[in-house]
């Protein structure tokens, strides 16, 4: 199968992103993604995730020959394969590209760098030497294999354990673990890999890049470094311009990076060692979830869409949102505890209004401190003593219709304010409330009344008068004058 074609979609999204200091999975430019170590049940075995990529290696030995130019020196050899587990496009049993350049760069890192004793791998000089294979297999490809597989090797090769050997003349005997404990493998130095991507003529450098990242990168800077600070090897790849600076300012970073490796991996093989001295099982059930059991069984694309930033502004704004509601709930129940009041014909929209209480309607006025226009737009301030002497005027009226022996009913209206018109316009025409009326009339109409009607009762075309105590034949008590009477 081949490899998927990166479209120039992707390509253009992750170079603008890069261009303004950002990664599709959130992390910063320098920054690496957490690696995990877990150890299987025999001696050299070992899983290296780093973020979503995944490698296992295994260490065996066999008695061999030497080579003639190194008869006191035993081997070490290091094979990587890149199976279909790993990637769809990975061929089983061929060496493509990508292995034989992996293998070249573990060899030059951890056995041209001389990290191993080889000379403690000899049983008889030009006849028995040990030869300690390193096998690395790629479980799952999300990018960086080298740092990956670097690391995995050389853990495994601290966690190996080769069998004790006994020479008496011509006679080589080697014992069972069982009889005798296995000796582990010398190791001068414990070097590993860091690499770098570079994107526009080396203008934006990344450190561990993923997948898609190595795919769309111009060259690729990795460096073998060890716990001291020593550099054990470099490689440049790609077309992109490196310079000297480049190079100095991201080793001294690979250093410190291979520093932190170096102390999380012997942290983990001190715990492991800790865990088969007191007899607990051992091997990869702990690092095998329910979610992660099949490398390609899920969805690996790793993408951030929110930064820090934006993270931290969200939060902000929920805090925001919980203080106001809090406040709202307190001046609910600030409202609830009042005691019941006369009730006021509020308008809630055209041809309907609400009948309310008067103190939760006085409340409103005072919290509500700007009222808006409706024809001009303008704002203007309310004081609290306007919106008081309104309420003492409505306490007023509703006390003078009780003196006078008539109840307030559901359909009475009262007159909230009167509207005298604006200095530019006296005698403009305003509704101050279109007021629903109860179920009790046949037919409802809407009459736009003044001050001059309250006070003379004059009728024109248009109006209707208001008497105040005024009954017409066939109406009932307390039913409006001035509306019309249904004909059909």
């Amino acid at each position: 199968m081949k490899e998927s074609i990166l479209s120039i979609s992707e390509k253009t999204f992750i170079l603008s992103a890069l261009s303004e200091t950002r990664r599709l999975d959130g992390r910063k430019l320098d920054e690496f993604r957490p690696m995990k170590i877990h150890f299987g049940s025999d001696w050299g075995c070992c899983i290296v995730t780093l973020g979503q990529t995944k490698v296992i290696a295994q260490v065996s030995c066999e008695v061999q020959q030497p080579k003639p130019t190194r008869p006191n020196e035993g081997l070490l050899l290091l094979f990587v394969e890149l199976s279909p587990m790993g990637a769809p496009h990975f061929e089983a049993g061929r060496q493509s590209d990508l292995a034989v350049q992996l293998n070249r760069l573990l060899e030059k890192c951890i056995k041209d760098s001389r990290c191993v004793d080889l000379e403690s791998l000899c049983i008889t000089a030009e006849e028995k030497v040990w030869a300690v294979r390193v096998d690395v297999n790629i479980l799952n490809h999300e990018g960086n294999l080298v740092d990956a597989a670097s690391l995995a090797a050389l853990t495994a090769l601290s966690h190996f354990r080769r069998p004790d050997v006994t020479t008496t003349g011509e006679q080589t005997i080697i014992h069972d673990p069982a009889e005798r404990d296995p000796i582990p493998i010398t190791l001068h130095h414990h070097p590993v890999c860091v690499s770098y991507a570079v994107f526009d003529k080396g203008n934006h450098v990344i450190a561990d890049p993923t997948a898609i990242e190595e795919r769309v990168s111009e060259g690729q800077i990795v460096f073998g470094v060890n716990a001291y600070r020593e550099l054990c090897g470099l490689h440049l790849g790609g077309n992109a311009p490196i310079t000297l600076e480049m190079v100095n300012k991201y080793a001294t970073r690979a250093a410190k990076r291979a520093l932190e490796l170096v102390t999380q991996m012997k942290k983990a093989l001190a715990e492991d060692l800790k865990n088969r001295i007191s007899g607990i099982e051992v091997g990869f059930r702990d690092c095998i979830d329910s979610n992660n059991r099949l490398s390609l069984g899920k969805d690996n694309f790793q993408i951030q869409l929110f930064t820090p930033d934006f993270k931290k502004e969200r939060a902000k704004r929920a805090s925001n949102i919980d203080v106001k509601e809090e406040k709202i709930n307190d001046e609910v129940m600030d409202d609830s505890s009042e005691d019941d009041s006369e009730p006021v014909i509020v308008s809630v929209g055209k041809g309907s209004a609400e009948l309310v209480n008067q103190k939760k309607q006085d409340m409103k006025l005072r919290r509500k401190r700007k009222l808006q226009n409706d024809e001009g737009g303008k704002e203007y301030d309310v004081d609290e003593s306007s919106s008081s002497e309104e309420s003492d005027n409505l306490d007023k009226e509703s006390e003078d219709t009780r003196k006078n022996g008539e109840p307030m009913s559901d359909s009475e209206i009262q007159v909230v304010a009167e509207y005298k018109g604006t200095e530019n316009k006296p005698n403009e025409n305003k509704v101050i409330a279109n007021i629903e009326l109860s179920g009790d009339s046949e037919e409802e109409e809407t009459v736009l009344l003044h001050g001059e009607d309250l006070k003379n009762g004059s009728t024109e075309k248009g109006r209707g008068r208001c008497p105040k105590e005024e009954k017409m034949e066939g109406d009932e008590p307390h039913s409006r004058g001035w509306y019309s009477k249904p004909t059909w």
